[in-house]
């Protein structure tokens, strides 16, 4: 089988690398979940500086970074926030900053408002020290689905009967309720715990899933963070504090086609880290535990009433999981010893790659048993899902990809992005070295945004076409 998918992954990637680089421009990866912008700041005069004031003063880091993370309570869109402080402002760890203040009555703020910003964009003016800034945000959620995530939450603890139970066990069910519950968004749209946990879809991304999760064990009293990375691209999922040590917890890898299975619960970093990388901010911050933890021995030794052993049902899903996830892995790399073989790909080749990855790892997790079956056995079916996937792929994302970066439109994008953030006086002035190293740096940036949009606009619709052959298939 792993012969087979090999060379049918060849031919892929054959007709890939021709399509990528029929395009000169390249893209640049970022493993952040957030988008955070460079401020654009303006400097005036005094005088200037008084009229154009705007918001509460504050004279100190600490009281800017309460009076930001208090507007992003309530999930405000767009304020303003003057700086009058003695030193200059330092708003490069904003971001971080909000998500260290923690009010233990309440689990809004901290990791959950801090996980539900998808992008931070900033303007304002200056005058020596003194600082006026104009905050834009973009939320994963509003503030009243805030209340209804909050209001879910109690009921959801409620009906679990978490109270008096050890921690781990109380990890383990809201574990258990959430990858049963929660489906994964393969459009890519929702980014919300909202989404996922009060909305009638129950579908969200890992972001989504990473702070449900971070919701109710904080609301359970179990104590966890929710942390970034990248595992084949941006990814988010929690950290989890058992007996004094901290683990890994993936609620969306341990969710293949909403199958309960525990890859990804209660992981030392020496086995979580053969897949996923953590941001260096929470491996400084947190000291998280080398060797995985026994939760099934201290579930069994203690006085919860909670199921440790899988029934037969669950132990058959979860062995077909464990198949569609090697199968997946077998397609990854032998997709990525096809772009080593092409040599020093540029990086829009290698995002154009992941794209791929992923389209077709979800197509696996979500066909039908029967399918999935047939699939490993049946070469005509697995040529249909190999030829027939980049087919859909090269209709709905490469080919429009393709004609937007070969028209004047992309090549004018750039100019303009780079005019809004230098000027156009201070562009014409520079060297035609200078000016073209800015223009590759702003054609990756625009490159790797027009992508996202593309494939989380269709990835949906291709999943769902294929899967629906796939299963026809099968009958």
């Amino acid at each position: 089988m792993k012969k087979l998918v090999r060379i049918l992954a060849i031919t892929v990637a054959v007709g890939l690398s021709v399509l990528a680089y029929s395009t000169q421009t390249q893209a640049a990866g970022n493993s952040s979940m957030v988008k955070i912008e460079k401020p654009r700041i303006t400097k005036v005069s005094k005088t200037e500086f008084q009229q154009l004031k705007r918001g509460k003063s504050v004279s100190t880091s600490q009281a800017f970074v309460k009076e930001f993370q208090r507007n992003a309570l309530k999930r405000k869109k767009t304020f303003s926030i003057t700086y009058t402080g003695k030193s200059n402002l330092n708003v490069s760890n904003l971001y971080e900053k909000i998500g260290e203040i923690d009010n233990k009555k309440t689990s809004d703020d901290a990791d959950f408002l801090k996980g539900g910003i998808l992008s931070l964009g900033w303007s304002g003016y200056s005058s020596g020290n003194k600082l006026v800034l104009n905050c834009k945000l973009i939320y994963t959620e509003t503030a009243a689905q805030v209340k209804k995530v909050n209001a879910q939450s109690k009921k959801i603890l409620k009906k679990l009967k978490v109270k008096g139970m050890s921690d781990v066990a109380k990890t383990k069910v809201i574990h258990d309720y959430v990858v049963k519950l929660v489906t994964y968004d393969h459009s890519l749209k929702d980014h919300s715990a909202y989404g996922g946990l009060a909305a009638s879809k129950h579908s969200t991304v890992c972001q989504g899933y990473a702070l449900i999760m971070y919701k109710l064990l904080t609301d359970a009293g179990v104590p966890a963070h929710y942390v970034t990375g990248n595992a084949g691209g941006p990814h988010a999922w929690n950290i989890v504090k058992i007996k004094g040590k901290w683990y890994h917890l993936d609620a969306t890898w341990d969710d293949p086609s909403n199958t309960l299975v525990y890859d990804y619960f209660l992981k030392g970093s020496k086995t979580f880290s053969k897949d996923h990388a953590t941001d260096s901010y929470y491996t400084r911050k947190y000291k998280i535990a080398s060797a995985n933890l026994n939760w099934k021995k201290l579930i069994k030794d203690s006085k919860d009433k909670v199921q440790t052993d899988q029934t037969d049902k669950e132990k058959e899903k979860g062995e077909s999981a464990k198949l569609r996830k090697q199968v997946i892995q077998l397609m990854n790399d032998a997709l990525d010893e096809a772009l080593q073989e092409e040599g020093d790909a540029p990086e829009y080749v290698v995002q154009m790659y992941d794209v791929c990855k992923k389209t077709y790892g979800f197509i696996i997790e979500d066909m039908s048993d029967k399918a999935f079956k047939k699939f490993l056995l049946d070469e005509k079916m697995m040529d249909t899902y190999m030829s027939g996937t980049l087919e859909l792929i090269e209709k709905y994302i490469m080919n429009p990809m393709v004609s937007y970066m070969s028209s004047d439109d992309f090549m004018t994008d750039v100019y303009q992005r780079m005019c809004k953030d230098f000027g156009e006086a201070q562009i014409n002035g520079m060297s035609e070295k200078d000016l073209e190293s800015l223009a590759e740096t702003y054609a990756f940036d625009l490159f790797t945004e027009k992508l996202y949009t593309q494939s989380k606009k269709y990835t949906n619709t291709i999943v769902k076409t294929m899967v629906k052959k796939l299963n026809s298939m099968a009958k």
